[in-house]
């Protein structure tokens, strides 16, 4: 008897928190409407209709615990989805959905719905996504953890209730070369640069630092450097100037040049650092791998200076041709490889 008037009243205080700040939940995630019945007054209303950064439908549910018809409301929200596809984008014109996008259901439910929450995981319902919320409270500001439970469309079992910090990140056919040169890229300047995020947003970070993040802006990369220009990634080029700017954020923050330091400056400071590490290979604790700092340095448009105290010979940086570039790089990696001749003792 108790049940009734609490499961409405616990539903509209995480509906407060979390409609205002869907965009924390994912990444451009906006609110279109809210109260959307799909079922026919059988199962009661989805909370609110919004729209991803890929300009697809994605209704939005909310679960508390002991909500017995949660189950049948996602199920009907899936089958609602499915029924009219792209009519939504002519039936909710001011929602600016993009014909062809698949729609989702995300199921969002705090810490204390984790009994309702974990059992979704394990349904084989396309386009179903499931997050559970940690409100708390630091210096006086409301904030929220957000995890995501892994479920059997992302190739791992659920069973447990199996949740991540990170969603799987969600690329266009078009922009898969451009992503996986990106993380090619993220690979080669460190072993210790990660890349974490949401469907639509990465954060590239070192050691937990900032390096830069990626969002999915209609359909095509955008990526910002922490303090710096944001850029399309569109073509191959795109990539090397992002690289550029990352490898120079990756070295002031590993001690290799100061942030204040610009144009020649900045090589010499890069060659004073280059020296400290060659003498005990460490920066704030981790080892920075050279190898991999020049394989970066030859793709990267790098000035003479800098280029040069990251190990490779001045004339290759600059207007010279990539292919010059990596033949300059390979002949200075050969030369450290190469045999030092013996030091001969005094007769």
């Amino acid at each position: 008897m108790i049940r009734g008037p609490i499961l409405p009243h616990l539903r509209e205080s995480l509906w407060a928190l979390v409609s205002t700040r869907l965009d924390q939940v994912e990444r451009g995630l906006e609110l279109i409407v809210e109260g959307l019945d799909c079922s026919g007054g059988q199962f009661g209303l989805v909370e609110g209709l919004a729209r991803d950064a890929s300009g697809a439908p994605v209704l939005v549910l909310l679960a508390v615990d002991g909500d017995a018809l949660l189950t049948a409301r996602v199920l009907a929200a899936a089958d609602f989805l499915h029924r009219l596809g792209d009519a939504l984008v002519t039936a909710v014109p001011e929602a600016n959905l993009c014909p062809g996008a698949a729609g989702r259901v995300l199921v969002i439910g705090a810490e204390a719905a984790s009994a309702a929450l974990d059992p979704l995981g394990r349904l084989s319902v396309p386009g179903l996504q499931v997050c559970r919320l940690e409100p708390f409270r630091i210096a006086g500001c409301e904030r929220f953890a957000v995890r995501f439970l892994r479920s059997a469309g992302d190739g791992a079992a659920s069973s447990g209730g199996a949740y991540s910090a990170s969603a799987p990140f969600v690329v266009p056919a078009a922009q898969r070369d451009i992503w996986t040169a990106v993380q090619d890229l993220c690979a080669r300047i460190d072993p210790g640069v990660r890349c974490d995020g949401d469907r639509y947003w990465r954060r590239i970070s070192w050691q937990g630092r900032p390096l830069a993040e990626l969002r999915l802006v209609d359909g095509v990369l955008r990526a910002e450097v922490a303090g710096g220009a944001r850029c399309d990634l569109v073509v191959a080029a795109d990539v090397r100037t992002f690289g550029d700017r990352l490898l120079r954020r990756f070295a002031a923050l590993a001690g290799l040049i100061s942030d204040q330091d610009t144009g020649a400056d900045a090589g010499a400071s890069a060659r004073s650092a280059a020296s400290r590490y060659s003498a005990n290979g460490r920066s704030a604790g981790h080892r920075v791998d050279a190898e991999s700092l020049r394989s970066v340095a030859a793709s990267a448009r790098l000035s003479a200076d800098e280029y040069s105290a990251l190990g490779g010979p001045a004339s290759s940086a600059g207007g010279d041709s990539e292919p010059a570039v990596m033949a300059d790089d390979d002949a200075f990696a050969a030369a450290q490889d190469s045999p030092r001749p013996p030091t001969r003792r005094p007769g």
